[in-house]
């Protein structure tokens, strides 16, 4: 069975019991997700890249004692966004990883996401200066939701909260986002 046919269970499953293919298959689905995530929260992208090997070789060193996971995109955002903080933390001085500045990137993906169609590029300026009023939590949940397509649980995961906490999180700043759109 091609490993696009299985479920992240079973191909994680398949990882773990030392099948190189499917460890193959996992970082070539993943690589570039994880790059456009990791380049949101800093700057460096050769540092995001290290990052990225670091954590696929520690995966591949660790996979006996590593445990099942039910979503391998959720279980690797969580463990770059920990390994960049890691990596980052002494030289920005950050005491926790909720201090982490998500920089949401308005490019044309988003706005696509958000507008109907390309109406007027007005309205996308519109768009761009009221995201650079949202908090770096808020970029980062707007872009998991309409960018990763995550589930609340998912983003639940990603940012340490739990389900309800993300869906207040998400609606009030959408709320928030309208306000300041409609302001300008």
């Amino acid at each position: 069975m091609p490993y696009s046919l299985l479920s992240d269970t079973e191909l994680w499953d398949l990882f773990l019991k030392g099948d190189k293919k499917a460890f193959a298959y996992i970082y070539q689905k993943q690589y570039r997700l994880l790059l456009a995530y990791g380049i949101k929260l800093c700057d460096d992208p050769e540092l995001v890249r290290d990052c990225i090997q670091d954590l696929f070789v520690k995966l591949h060193t660790n996979r006996k004692n590593l445990s099942p996971t039910l979503n391998i995109n959720i279980y690797l955002i969580c463990a770059l966004k920990h390994r960049l903080f890691k990596e980052l933390s002494n030289s920005m001085r950050m005491e926790t990883i909720e201090e982490f500045l998500f920089d949401l990137a308005v490019d044309e993906e988003f706005i696509d996401r958000f507008t109907d169609n390309d109406e007027e590029w007005m309205q996308k300026k519109k768009l761009q200066k009221a995201i650079e009023q949202l908090s770096s939590r808020q970029k980062e949940a707007i872009y998991l939701r309409f960018i990763r397509d995550l589930s609340y649980e998912e983003i639940g995961e990603v940012l340490g909260i739990n389900y309800q906490s993300s869906k207040n999180l998400i609606s009030r700043t959408l709320v928030k986002l309208r306000d300041f759109y409609l302001s300008l």
